[in-house]
């Protein structure tokens, strides 16, 4: 009797302590933004790549959504208490693979390059005067490398890097995001409209 009762016992602390289920990852899905119309200067664009929406509001709205990851301005970007890194990827596919491979390992989060308080133009209309009229707010300079714009010539030239960013969410998940493009062919090539694809989550090896 003894012997029944401390089998049942055993068989029962091996079902309480099994091992964990193996890790499952979440698919990873795409998605794609054509021509965002992000002209104005005073409004910031925000996305929330989980849920795959976004809304426009005025750099000064302090009623900013509930759920966003990045926003918009110009081609400014910032994060939701995010981070960001350049990959030497130039298309999503490559990064997917090489995570999921193993090649290219998990940032650890002090890698990851944060937002910083900087300034945006908010005002262009006194240019020809010789000075722009800036309102503080944080941007993350990391992921503003995807478009060089040199003004020390006019027209200014514009110069995509055609990397890969790399995105750690202020859930601790990670989205990769690549631009592919800045201006509107359908409006004579007008700047300001921004086209990018991104890949929600990044599964890692």
């Amino acid at each position: 009797m003894t012997g029944t009762i401390l089998t049942s016992f055993l068989s029962s602390c091996n079902d309480i302590y099994d091992d964990p289920e193996p890790y499952i990852p979440i698919p990873t899905e795409g998605f794609t933004y054509q021509y965002v119309n992000a002209t104005s200067y005073t409004n910031w664009i925000y996305f929330n790549l989980h849920q795959k929406d976004s809304i426009t509001l005025d750099y000064q709205s302090t009623n900013l959504p509930e759920n966003w990851d990045i926003a918009i301005h110009r081609y400014d970007i910032k994060t939701n208490n995010g981070a960001g890194l350049e990959t030497p990827y130039e298309s999503l596919e490559a990064l997917q693979e090489a995570a999921e491979n193993g090649s290219f390992a998990k940032p650890t989060e002090n890698t990851m390059i944060p937002d910083i308080n900087d300034s945006i133009t908010v005002d262009m209309s006194h240019m020809m005067d010789g000075y722009l009229i800036y309102a503080a707010s944080p941007i993350n300079t990391e992921i503003g490398k995807w478009l060089n714009v040199d003004t020390s010539e006019m027209p200014p030239i514009y110069t995509p890097s055609n990397k890969v960013y790399l995105i750690l969410l202020s859930d601790k998940t990670f989205a990769a995001i690549r631009f592919t493009g800045f201006a509107n062919p359908h409006l004579y090539n007008t700047k300001g409209y921004i086209s990018f694809d991104y890949l929600y989550p990044i599964n890692f090896k």
